[in-house]
This record gives structure tokens, sequence and C-alpha cells, in this order.
């Protein structure tokens, strides 16, 4: 089933043990004090990078350094000195993967920066990076572990806010999905957006879902807020089965917590039994087998996520699909708080 998932982070305590392999040029051992990294001078001029990567993990590969590879500019590092942090993915309320992070040796490579208007109305840009275990893009299952850093030009010159290298654990292909869009929110805050993640590219031949998510990183702290999945699986561009994507249509702050709105909207062929939307485990089972074998669908649905739990309302769900005769209906679906199994 593709549900509402969360990422959890849970502190360990210890450090990293440390790195032998006979043949290998062992990695550079870096720290991460953000008070040191704001001092840094980040220029004048648009962002650069792999100039970002190097000054935040200070690490370059040696060029003699056996498992160099030419797939991605990577630093080659381990921090004795960090945190060891324990990131657990959940599908639905089942632990599916854990990591102890950092590893003992970590390739980091820059995926991607995107400038955007503070609500002050000053430049500001958010530049994305993956940590893996390899550096070759093999493993259509192998997430990354995304770092983000926030930075603001003031007088002139970039400027770092904020640095966070455990934001959350996704992706494949050894790359955690980037920051690929921004939110602010009614009361001004800024909110970074990710679409993508999980197990993209498998074969649709075997139609196996291409997962994919929506993140939602609370963009003062960096820490990820809200995690929904999406899926779906195309060959030359046509949907294979079924396809659904969720896009955040508000955001807003009160006395509750972070309220989120939500519409999420796709095709759902029901023989492929692989999952459906979180919004559509909503409606009762008896509802559900009386729809079509093929449908189109919207829904709508609020959260709000406090410090210690996330609640939500029942979805409003509406339905389309067109008959043995041509014609096409559409019709609004009960649904209820109680999730159906």
């Amino acid at each position: 089933m593709s549900k509402l998932s969360f990422l959890c982070l849970f502190l360990v305590f210890g450090g990293p043990t440390s790195f032998s392999q006979e043949g290998s040029i062992p990695p550079i051992d870096i720290s991460f004090d953000l008070n040191k990294l704001k001092e840094l001078d980040f220029g004048t001029d648009s962002l650069n990078g792999d100039r970002l990567l190097f000054q935040l993990f200070p690490a370059p590969m040696n060029e003699d350094d056996p498992e160099l590879s030419d797939w991605k500019t990577s630093a080659f590092w381990r921090c004795s000195s960090c945190i060891r942090r324990e990131m657990v993915v959940f599908e639905d309320v089942e632990e599916s993967e854990r990591e102890t992070l950092p590893f003992d040796a970590n390739y980091t490579s820059f995926t991607n920066i995107l400038y955007y208007q503070s609500e002050k109305g000053s430049l500001r840009a958010v530049a994305s990076f993956s940590t893996s275990q390899m550096n070759d893009g093999t493993g259509r299952f192998t997430r990354g572990l995304l770092s983000l850093a926030n930075f603001e030009k003031q007088n002139g010159s970039w400027k770092l806010l904020n640095f966070e290298p455990f934001v959350n654990f996704q992706g494949s292909f050894t790359l955690a999905s980037p920051v690929d869009e921004v939110k602010i929110s009614d009361t001004g805050k800024t909110y970074f957006l990710i679409h993508g993640g999980e197990a993209n590219g498998v074969s649709p031949e075997e139609y196996w879902p291409i997962y994919q998510g929506l993140y939602v990183i609370k963009g003062d702290n960096l820490f990820e807020y809200l995690h929904v999945s999406a899926a779906s699986c195309k060959e030359n561009n046509d949907p294979v089965g079924s396809i659904w994507e969720t896009e955040i249509t508000e955001i807003g702050e009160s006395l509750l917590g972070l309220n989120i709105t939500t519409k999420t909207s796709g095709l759902i062929v029901k023989k492929y039994s692989w999952g459906l939307p979180e919004a559509l485990q909503f409606i009762s089972t008896e509802d559900f087998d009386q729809l079509p074998d093929k449908f189109n669908f919207t829904a709508t649905q609020k959260f709000t996520r406090s410090v210690t739990e996330l609640s939500f309302e029942k979805p409003i769900i509406s339905i389309q699909y067109m008959d043995s005769k041509g014609m096409v209906h559409e019709q609004v679906v009960a649904t209820q708080i109680t999730r159906i199994k």
C-alpha cells in the first residue's frame, strides 16, 4: 500500500568506526561547525555548486582513489566527531529501511541550487547535496542522504544562514532528490518542497511502479515536516496502470501547528493492486468495489502537523469515469476518518 509515510530520525551516541580497506585511500576526516561555516566567503556572483560542495564538505577526492568515478564530482569524507544518526524510513507504520549515518566512508555530490525571494524581498538560495557510500550511481533502490544549505545575499555577498547535513534519507540510484520548489506560508515563513525520491526508474514491463514522493521541509531549521507518497509508471510517456501525483495548494500556520492542504489527482486501474493513494484509502471497501475498473480522481485533504502528532480531515474525493456507452460520469465519493486497510 502507498500511504502517508514519515521519515523518523533517532539519535544514537558513539563515533563511527575507523575506515580500513586494503588498497583504498581513506576518506578525509571533517566536521560540521555551523558558526565556522558561516564565516566562509561564498562570493558575490551566482553560487557554484561544486565550489559550495568543497566548502561545506572540504574533502576532495584523490585522483588515485580506486573508487573515483566520472559520474559525479564528489567529496570523500568521514566525520569522527559527528553523532551517529539512525535514519529509519517507514512505509505506513512498518519500517522499510534503516541506516546509521554518516557512513564510515561517504561520497557527497552537489545536486541542485534553487534561487528564491524571502518574505522580505531578499535574494536567497537553497543548495542540495546527496551522500552515499557509493559513487557510481547504481542501485535503483539505493537511497541517498539529503543535505541542505540555505543562503542569503547580504550587502552584495552570499551569507550562509543555515546548514543541515542530515535532512532525510530518500531517492534512488544513490541520489537523494533535491529541493525543487519553494512555498511561502500565509505568515511569510519559507518551506521547501521535494518532488521525487524513492525507487525511480523501475521496469514498466513488469509493472513495478515508479514511486515518487512529496516532501515538505521547514525552512528555518531544514527538518522534514511531512512526506506524502505518490506513484507513477510510464512507458514512452504513457501511463501503465495507476498513476497519481500530489501537490501542496496551501500552507498556513496556526496555534495548532502547520496546516497543509494537498491535492492528489490521477488515474486508478484496479487490477494493479500494489497500492492506492493515501486519500483513496479512506473510501470504504464496499464503496470502492462499486467503482469501475478504471477511473480518474481528484482528492483534496487538509493536514495539521503539530510538534507531537499529525492530524487530518476527511478527504474530499471526486471520481470521473466513462461507462460502456461512452457517457462520462462524475461523483463525489463518501470518505471516513478511519483508514480502510
